[in-house]
């Protein structure tokens, strides 16, 4: 098995829930539950840090010249530049957990406690709302055709279009908190709390489902073979063909709420609330495991050279590289 090796981890003042994700310059942008967000180098030194009036569980969304867009739980969306300086930020009427999504025509799609999913044009200006009976966790998805796809509190999925008309909603059993992934094929791919995994055609048809008897808020990685991955409450992280059939599960020591992410060599990298991080190869056995200090939810990004970046409720955003095999 090889060895995983620590190439840095970089210590907050809270749980590191947010997802990070990586800057043109290879800055890595987080949020942390201490109240602030985060740009470290490549070498795991702090850039800046930037504080908001809540915790920043938000993963953080990069617009093409350079702005980070992240939520906060003290109820605003900020846009910041890459020196921290503020461009502008737009306040919902409740904490934002979601993390944005960028349309190609700039436009900002991203879920809040208030119940509603907020589109906010790039200059940080309200479009238009979209009402739901609960809050919203979950952060949208844009289709190639523009269709916003997003999960609510309420237990349902929608599919908007981009002028803000809801096109359809289909209601699972329980709470939608995770995200939903978009495939190739248009498929819609997204578990519930309600225990199901689903795979909606883009009309809102139920392609297939697979019930995991445990609560899903992992949302679902796909990879170039147009596999699903994606983690449950009863530990497990699954494996689905294309066509629905199960290819295999992998069982943890805890719940997994972190979401997968895939290597260019098709390893599948997802932490667990048993406080470890998984390598796994796409045949589902194990490539190696990395313990950190605590409970993990937040979901690993990987890097153009191969790192593999995870934040833990231990308060570090780690830095994971892999020992050479040939030694």
């Amino acid at each position: 098995m090889q060895k995983p090796i620590v190439k840095w981890a970089f210590q907050t003042q809270g749980p590191v829930t947010s997802s990070p994700a990586i800057g043109e310059d290879g800055t890595i942008y987080f949020g942390s539950k201490d109240k602030k967000f985060y740009a470290i180098t490549r070498d795991g030194k702090l850039k800046w840090a930037f504080e908001t009036q809540g915790e920043v569980e938000s993963s953080p969304a990069i617009r093409k010249d350079g702005t980070i867009l992240f939520g906060s739980w003290d109820s605003h969306l900020y846009a910041l530049n890459s020196d921290s300086s503020i461009r502008w930020k737009y306040k919902s009427e409740g904490g934002i957990i979601s993390s944005p999504a960028i349309a190609p025509d700039g436009t900002i799609y991203v879920g809040s406690w208030d119940k509603k999913l907020h589109a906010v044009a790039q200059d940080g200006k309200l479009k238009w709302t979209q009402k739901t009976a609960d809050h919203i966790v979950s952060s949208p998805a844009i289709a190639p055709d523009g269709m916003i796809y997003f999960g609510s509190g309420d237990y349902y999925l929608f599919a908007m279009k981009p002028e803000g008309k809801a096109v359809w909603s289909f209601g699972t059993r329980y709470l939608l908190d995770a995200s939903p992934l978009i495939a190739p094929n248009g498929n819609i791919c997204i578990g519930s709390e309600d225990a199901k995994f689903y795979v909606f055609r883009s009309d809102g048809q139920v392609e297939w489902t697979f019930d995991t008897l445990y609560d899903i808020d992992s949302s679902a990685a796909m990879d170039a073979n147009g596999n699903v991955y994606f983690g449950s409450g009863n530990n497990s992280i699954y494996a689905f063909a294309p066509n629905g059939k199960l290819k295999w599960s992998f069982e943890t020591g805890a719940s997994v709420s972190s979401s997968p992410a895939i290597g260019a060599d098709g390893t599948i990298y997802i932490g667990s609330r048993d406080k470890k991080v998984y390598a796994l190869n796409s045949d589902g056995s194990l490539k190696w495991i990395f313990e950190t200090g605590d409970a993990i939810e937040s979901s690993p990004t990987i890097d153009a050279d191969g790192t593999i970046y995870i934040g833990s409720n231990d308060g570090k955003l780690y830095a994971i590289g892999e020992a050479s095999s040939n030694k």
